[in-house]
């Protein structure tokens, strides 16, 4: 096959989906590319096993067909590349030329034929999300984070699950580690089917389908298919293995109906607890927040590292209550929220706090409280 491209063209995808290619799979040509060469454009396709990603560019082909070749590497050479116009050109024994004149590559391939078979997935109903709702809900699931050993189906992945507010249909996301639980609404348009069993989608996949939400478009196309999640714009798609597996109830978590309702200053409250975690250590991650009648004060003594103390004016009337939580949860959820202020819910020092928006319902973060001594 040959064929050359425009570098500013393609470089952004294959910086992109590093992240697919560079997941350790059970297969090693997962951190290839596979490149096909058709008419007067290239399809790229990366797929981890569960992620697949398949984008189609404009490009001037000479000779027709299929390429697989190591990503980090070809990514590597089209970005230090000096000119715009890059030639590709497979010799022979799998070797391919990148190139030409003074700056040339030679770098071996794989057998295209060994390359994950990628889902053909058809009759799609789509729906379409605004393209800013939809980088928000990826994004407020993605941000819940779990550690590599994990196994729990539902701190794997994030449910997405269609619900009736004030008669409108709407979608809601909702990820969860078990000490925490973000939930996230978004209207859409067209009909959205969903199968009878949960939809939970891998977080790993999220990560990295938010690297595609371009904001500045105004919908995007999403469906759910064939135990598959599937993003669609122009020339893009990205499709993401659904997870088997039952999501817990976790409506009961988000109710704050019998809760004391704080508003405070977002942008304040996030500083003060950026400034109390930097003495929090893999054994010390809690803070103490104390509710007392007009102020909170939050406080830290770690052992290993020294004590600190902060102390802020709120609007708090009521019985005072001491309990513990993890700063860098509150950092998170803060992080995700737009309004200069938020409305923080309270009950007692074993009960979670639940941070929603002052005007708007369609975020709600809840943070689970530590034991404290």
């Amino acid at each position: 096959m040959k064929f050359s491209f425009d570098k500013k063209e393609i470089l952004d995808v294959l910086s992109k989906i590093q992240g697919l290619t560079g997941r350790k799979t059970n297969l090693t040509i997962t951190s290839d590319i596979l490149i096909k060469a058709m008419g007067s454009q290239i399809t790229i396709t990366a797929n981890d096993l569960e992620t697949v990603f398949l984008g189609t560019y404009n490009a001037q082909v000479e000779t027709e067909g299929f390429l697989s070749i190591n990503s980090k590497k070809f990514f590597e050479i089209i970005r230090e590349y000096p000119d715009n116009k890059i030639l590709i050109n497979e010799i022979e024994n799998r070797w391919v030329e990148i190139g030409e004149g003074d700056s040339i590559y030679h770098i071996v391939s794989s057998d295209y034929e060994n390359f994950p078979e990628t889902p053909v997935i058809e009759n799609i109903d789509f729906i379409e999300i605004n393209s800013t709702d939809m980088k928000k809900m990826v994004d407020v699931a993605s941000i819940v984070s779990y550690s590599g050993e994990e196994k729990r189906i539902y701190v794997l992945g994030s449910l997405i699950e269609k619900i009736s507010i004030n008669d409108k249909e709407t979608i809601r996301i909702v990820s969860t580690d078990s000490r925490r639980l973000h939930c996230c609404d978004a209207q859409f348009k067209g009909e959205l089917a969903l199968p009878d069993e949960s939809v939970i989608i891998p977080k790993k996949g999220l990560s990295e389908l938010s690297k595609f939400i371009d904001t500045s478009k105004d919908g995007i196309n999403v469906g759910i298919k064939d135990n598959h999640f599937i993003f669609q714009n122009k020339n893009e798609s990205i499709m993401i293995k659904l997870l088997e597996g039952e999501y817990p109830d976790y409506k009961p978590i988000i109710n704050n109906e019998e809760m004391t309702s704080i508003e405070i200053d977002r942008n304040m409250f996030s500083t003060l607890m950026k400034r109390v975690s930097i003495l929090t250590s893999d054994d010390y991650k809690s803070v103490i927040l104390n509710f007392k009648e007009n102020e909170l004060v939050v406080t830290i003594t770690n052992p290993e590292i020294g004590e600190s103390k902060e102390r802020m004016m709120i609007s708090y009337k009521g019985e005072e209550i001491k309990s513990g939580f993890n700063p860098r949860y509150f950092i998170d959820a803060l992080s995700l929220f737009q309004d200069p202020i938020v409305v923080i819910n309270i009950k007692d020092s074993k009960s979670p706090c639940i941070i929603r928006g002052l005007d708007d319902d369609k975020l709600v973060c809840v943070i689970m409280a530590m034991h404290i001594s």
